[in-house]
């Protein structure tokens, strides 16, 4: 692990900044794209995250074909044939999304499939995803990584419960096309990151599917895919945060090379409400609370999920803030944090947990009065250009 040093920079004139590629759009597009008997182009700009190369590494291990460029991947899927058995392990890095489609993959195959990951990612609770498995006839033999699948998966009944993350009901979708049969999906609990599985059925409604989401039961049926010949990624705005930090940092005006489509929570976000649910988008947490700490304060809700993500981000947010001579007090689901705060120089390194927006938040405080982020190398989870575009900023 190593460690970065930022020494406090000047910023002048407007903060031109881009994102990279949208980790959760491009894989899903990977997944659906991998099913196919076609070939698609997915472009994008600036490059994809080691989350999205994760997944594609996983994807051509089963069998499709990825030709990478710059700014644009052909993906040759499989198509009737189905995903082959792959040879040695299946590595999802720090990707939980990869990881919780590919054991609903492997769920539709015959074949043992090892699925792990990093040391983060083996941290990260499996159950939900690997019980709808078992109810469904496979063997999982275990609820956290390093794990086995072995399929294939039977008609019948489960329970998703969609209060800790929305990933398992997304990944049985996208993973129907290679189901032997239909199955049926009761969702319980008081769901989050709704934006999430939302996206998962317009993209496979787009590439043919016809399953609808339902509140009681979802009955996913395979289906055959059928995707456009091109698709374009849009960028990952759940980054946007981050920007915004270094722009109020250093009062500069952010101008984006491409217009980002802010969701709700970041136009509260800009707005300085007193009260920001994050429900929906628990990932905004760390640079959220920074934002609010240096504005005029308020309280982070809704976002009790959020300590089952890469880090325990309630928890690692109210560490990081302190580690910049900030305050926040952490709460049931969230974080009471006043206003009108400035960060000062950390006198220890700052770790980043292994968590890229903990070490993007770290590097953004850092940017305005100095320190050392420990573990810096995550922040290539989702952005691979941000460092080396943050030390451009005081050229």
């Amino acid at each position: 692990m190593g460690v970065l040093n930022i020494e406090p920079m000047d910023i002048e004139g407007p903060l031109h900044w881009a994102l990279p590629p949208s980790k959760s759009h491009m894989i899903r597009w990977l997944v659906l794209a991998a099913q196919s008997s076609v070939t698609v182009a997915i472009r994008f700009s600036q490059g994809p995250g080691r989350d999205i190369l994760s997944m594609a590494e996983c994807l051509e291990a089963l069998g499709a074909v990825i030709e990478r460029k710059d700014s644009e991947w052909a993906v040759s899927g499989v198509g009737r044939d189905g995903f082959r058995a792959p040879v040695g392990t299946l590595n999802c890095g720090n990707s939980g999304t990869t990881a919780r489609f590919l054991m609903a993959i492997a769920a539709g195959m015959s074949d043992s499939v090892e699925i792990d990951g990093d040391d983060s990612l083996r941290a990260r609770d499996m159950s939900v995803i690997a019980g709808v498995l078992r109810d469904l006839g496979c063997s999982v033999s275990g609820d956290a990584l390093p794990l086995t699948v072995t399929g294939p998966l039977e008609s019948g009944t489960s329970v998703v419960d969609l209060s800790s993350s929305s990933q398992p009901l997304s990944a049985m979708l996208l993973a129907a096309p290679g189901f032997p049969s239909s199955v049926s999906l009761k969702t319980v609990g008081r769901s989050v990151s709704r934006g999430y599985y939302e996206m998962s059925f317009e993209i496979a409604e787009s590439c043919g599917s016809q399953n609808r989401f339902s509140e009681d039961v979802n009955e996913i049926v395979p289906w055959e895919v059928n995707v456009p010949e091109a698709v374009m990624i849009p960028t990952e705005d759940s980054l946007l945060p981050v920007a915004m930090l270094i722009s109020d940092l250093h009062g500069s005006r952010l101008e984006l090379e491409i217009g980002g489509n802010p969701s709700p929570a970041i136009v509260d976000l800009a707005e300085q409400s007193d009260i920001l649910d994050l429900r929906d988008e628990s990932d905004l947490i760390c640079p959220a609370s920074a934002l609010m700490a240096i504005g005029n304060g308020g309280r982070i809700i809704g976002t009790a999920h959020s300590r089952g993500k890469e880090s325990d981000r309630i928890a690692s947010t109210v560490y990081l803030l302190r580690c910049f001579g900030m305050d926040a007090e952490a709460t049931e689901d969230g974080l009471d944090i006043p206003g009108k705060q400035s960060p000062s120089r950390p006198v220890i390194p700052v770790d980043s947990h292994q968590d890229h927006r903990l070490a993007m938040t770290a590097m953004a405080l850092a940017s305005r009065c100095g320190g050392v982020v420990s573990g810096p190398e995550i922040c290539a989870v989702s952005d691979p250009g941000f460092i080396s575009r943050l030390l451009g900023l005081g050229d």
